[in-house]
């Protein structure tokens, strides 16, 4: 015996207007709610019927708006624009009609040119940022890129000074026990760009030409990013700097052609995050005592806790040892190698 089918129920006028005025609006579980009579299957075949557009499907209108107001708007006027829309949702949509938002200004107050002339503090930030700082690209097409630096909660003056020199109005935010800076704009990042600075800079590092009346206030930034400094338990000082080939490269022979003062270039572990090794430079007693004196003295701009450190280790009295031809020998050994 053949079952009864169910008989139709046509839709009352009620039902359709209701259907017309919010369908293009809200989302089909909340349409199932004011219409408990119907289910998803018949809700949309009834829409398509009437010529209407869903309100995930973007309705040529809001296309219109995009199109003319995607480049130059603010984020509130197009939000105000098209209410139904997210921020997101927006900006994927641009992205895909391949529209740019413009990017000369940046959202917050900075200092967008401050790394076009070079200055003692302008070389220590790019050496704190080649150290411990990244460059993030844009999310979206058109999307500023963003200047990223993270330290431990305790260093957080360090980045209260980075952002007082890029007269930055941008909020550092703490998450658990560290504290971070997010900048976006452009022109800083392509100055950056231009200075050396990649988005994965530790497997691409490369060393920007820096004036050498700069170059020690710049290792001082690397070393306040990437190194140490303290006291062993003879209370000699000793100063190490983490980091990849080049810079340390570079850092290395500057201190020996200053200084005559000699370290080997030790390869550590490999970083599978940045798919490369990773390189140390260390120098101990006297040696250190002078590197340490030669970075942070009268500087003006410093990560306070190592720079208590430094103080500290000038300190240290220790006797001079005459070594100058052991570590002649042993440098032109390593550089003719």
């Amino acid at each position: 015996m053949m079952k009864n089918k169910k008989k139709y129920q046509y839709w009352s006028r009620k039902e359709t207007n209701l259907l017309t005025k919010l369908y293009p609006c809200v989302k089909l579980d909340t349409l199932l709610k004011r219409l408990p009579k119907r289910n998803k299957e018949t809700i949309v075949v009834k829409a398509l019927s009437l010529n209407l557009y869903s309100a995930k499907l973007w309705h040529p209108k809001e296309n219109h708006i995009l199109r003319n107001y995607f480049e130059k708007s603010s984020k509130d006027k197009l939000l105000y624009l098209l209410s139904k829309r997210s921020w997101k949702a927006i900006l994927a949509k641009g992205e895909r009609l391949g529209l740019k938002r413009e990017t000369a200004k940046p959202k917050l107050k900075v200092d967008e040119n401050y790394f076009e002339k070079w200055t003692p503090n302008m070389a220590y930030i790019l050496g704190f940022i080649i150290a411990d700082g990244c460059i993030i690209q844009g999310t979206y097409k058109g999307y500023s890129d963003s200047l990223k630096l993270g330290v431990h909660v305790k260093d957080r003056d360090i980045l209260e000074k980075i952002k007082s020199q890029l007269k930055a109005a941008h909020a550092i935010s703490i998450v658990k026990n560290a504290a971070y800076l997010s900048i976006s704009s452009q022109i800083m990042i392509n100055c950056l760009k231009n200075l050396g600075v990649t988005y994965r800079k530790s497997s691409n590092e490369n060393v920007p030409q820096i004036p050498l009346k700069n170059i020690r206030h710049f290792i001082r930034g690397v070393v306040d990013g990437d190194g140490s400094i303290w006291q062993d338990r003879k209370d000699y000082p000793t100063l190490s700097i983490a980091g990849g080939e080049n810079i340390l490269s570079f850092i290395r022979d500057h201190f020996f052609d200053k200084f005559r003062l000699y370290s080997t270039l030790t390869k550590q572990s490999y970083s599978k995050k940045v798919k490369n090794y990773l390189y140390q430079i260390s120098y101990r007693a006297n040696s250190a005592k002078i590197l340490i004196n030669y970075l942070y003295k009268e500087a003006a701009i410093y990560l306070d806790r190592k720079y208590y450190l430094a103080h500290k280790c000038l300190k240290a009295n220790i006797k001079t040892r005459q070594n100058s031809k052991y570590i002649l020998k042993r440098y032109h050994e390593t550089h003719n190698s």
